[in-house]
Formats: structure tokens, C-alpha cells, sequence
């Protein structure tokens, strides 16, 4: 950060890091009211929303600022997927822990149940007599013909 840093100013043709650069430099410079007020003027003077700098990434950086830049149309847009993406890429992060916390129980459960099958006679007998059920479609179930 230094006064020349902030003597080269940001052109239609600069990168939305360099804006961003260069905003941060000033700020640190002269203040942030002063620095909006400043970058707001160069921006409009140099036509940046009609420029490849009018970024996503500089509008949100620049917002947190206090500085709204549009983005038109095409950048509204590109803004209201990018919040959305976050929004959904936290929903499935958490659906994935969730479903992994599942299937865990999902896992124990069902070898608690292999285990009791294979130590506990009285639990196989029973087993042995539902699969039979099913198997047989519940016919084994009905009484004996005489």
C-alpha cells in the first residue's frame, strides 16, 4: 500500500482484482467514505459495468464495503445463482452427513441382527420361521389340513 499504488488507476480494460486492489490501497489511504466515494466516480467515469471487471466476485467484495455495483441483467442473474448455489451446496453437504449417519445405523442394526441370528438358537428359530412365512407366502402359517 502506497501512494503510487493508488496513482494507477483501475481502467475498463482492468481485472476485477485490480479494481479490487486498487479500492483496498485507497481505503487504507484516505478512508473508507472517502475511498466509496471515489471508486464509485471512476467506475461510473470508466464505464466498469459494462466491463469484464463487473464480476461476481467484485460485486459481492464490494458490497461488503458499502459500494453496489449493478450488474445488470446477465449479472443479476449470475449474482442469484451464485447465492443459490451456496444455499443448496450447504443443504447437501448436510443431506450427505445426514444420509451417511443413517446408513450407519442402517449398518448396526443390521449386524446386531446377524449376530443374534447366529448365537441365539431361540432368535435363529424365529428367524427361520418369518423367512419361512415369507418364502411359503404365508401359507406354513395356516393350520394343518386334517
Amino acid at each position: 500500500m502506497s501512494l503510487q499504488s493508488v496513482k494507477i488507476l483501475p481502467t475498463k480494460n482492468s481485472s476485477d482484482q485490480e479494481w479490487l486492489s486498487w479500492y483496498l490501497d485507497l481505503k487504507n489511504l484516505i478512508g473508507t467514505k472517502k475511498a466509496n466515494r471515489i471508486f464509485t466516480m471512476l467506475w461510473n467515469n470508466e464505464d466498469g459495468y459494462n466491463s469484464d471487471a463487473n464480476s461476481v466476485y467484485l460485486r459481492d467484495e464490494m458490497e461488503g464495503y458499502g459500494v453496489e455495483i449493478a450488474g445488470g441483467v446477465i449479472g443479476d442473474v449470475a449474482d442469484f445463482f451464485s447465492t443459490a448455489k451456496g444455499y443448496f451446496g450447504g443443504f447437501f453437504t448436510a443431506g450427505k452427513w445426514i444420509g451417511i449417519v443413517l446408513a450407519g445405523v442402517v449398518v448396526v442394526s443390521v449386524g446386531g441382527l446377524l449376530l443374534q441370528i447366529a448365537f441365539k438358537p431361540s432368535v435363529r428359530q424365529e428367524a427361520v420361521k418369518i423367512g419361512t412365512a415369507i418364502g411359503t407366502r404365508g401359507m406354513s402359517e395356516l393350520p394343518a389340513k386334517k
